[in-house]
């Protein structure tokens, strides 16, 4: 019996070794809500951003639109963990078609029946971009931080 056990220990600190040095208290554990708050900040601020940007008069291409964008992405990507990092940088353009063709579609209905539904929404993809590829910068950025910031921890 005793032997098992130093062999059960001695497999736990293995493992334990493999995985690297233990990060600070604080650090790598999961946020109380869970995947859905980096979800809600990288779907619901865009949305925000869009309508406002549309009820401002800028529309979905304008200033507004974009900073709550890039803001969702890059706070989206600094709440996820490792795994959430590459669903925020891959759905970020999706996101951000889908946020402008939701409020052009409620705000400007009758404009897009039939071809003008084509047509709006090559002219979505067009003018929305910048604002994709913003939002996709963001996320590059802040995974880029938190990879050098955790390379720094590790190291000293």
């Amino acid at each position: 019996m005793t032997g098992q056990r130093g062999r059960s220990a001695d497999r736990v600190a293995r493992r334990r070794a493999a995985r690297g040095p233990a990060l600070p208290a604080g650090h790598g554990r999961p946020l109380p809500g869970g995947p859905a708050l980096p979800a809600a900040l990288a779907l619901g601020l865009p949305l925000a951003g869009a309508a406002a940007g549309e009820l401002s008069g800028s529309g979905t291409g304008g200033p507004v639109f974009a900073l709550a964008a890039v803001l969702g992405t890059g706070l989206a990507v600094a709440l996820s963990g490792r795994n959430g990092w590459w669903w925020v940088l891959a759905t970020s353009p999706l996101v951000v078609l889908g946020a402008t063709a939701a409020v052009e579609l409620t705000a400007h209905r009758d404009r897009y029946q039939g071809k003008g539904l084509a047509t709006g929404a090559a002219k979505w993809v067009v003018h929305g971009f910048p604002v994709m590829a913003g939002a996709a910068a963001a996320a590059v950025t802040v995974i880029a931080v938190r990879l050098v910031r955790a390379r720094r921890r590790q190291h000293g």
